[in-house]
C-alpha cells in the first residue's frame, strides 16, 4: 500500500513516473523495451507493475486509441 502523490503539473507527474522506473531494478526489462510499446507494456505487466493480468493489453488498447486520434 502506497500514498497518493499530487503533482503541479502533468510535466512532474511524468518525471515522477520516468524516475520510479528508471529507480527500480525490476522495471530494467521494460525500460530495455522502450522502442517498442507492446514490449515496454508486456515489460511493465511482468515485473509486477500492475495486478491486473490484462494491463499491457489495455494498456495497448489506450496506445491504439491515441494512435489514431
Amino acid at each position: 500500500m502506497d500514498t497518493f502523490r499530487a503533482y503541479d503539473s502533468y510535466a512532474d507527474a511524468f518525471r515522477d513516473y520516468a524516475n520510479l522506473l528508471r529507480g527500480n531494478a525490476r522495471y530494467q526489462n521494460a525500460i530495455a523495451q522502450g522502442q517498442d510499446a507492446a514490449g515496454f507494456a508486456q515489460g511493465l505487466q511482468q515485473a509486477g507493475y500492475a495486478t491486473d493480468p490484462g494491463y499491457a493489453q489495455k494498456l495497448m488498447g489506450v496506445i491504439r486509441m491515441v494512435e489514431t486520434t
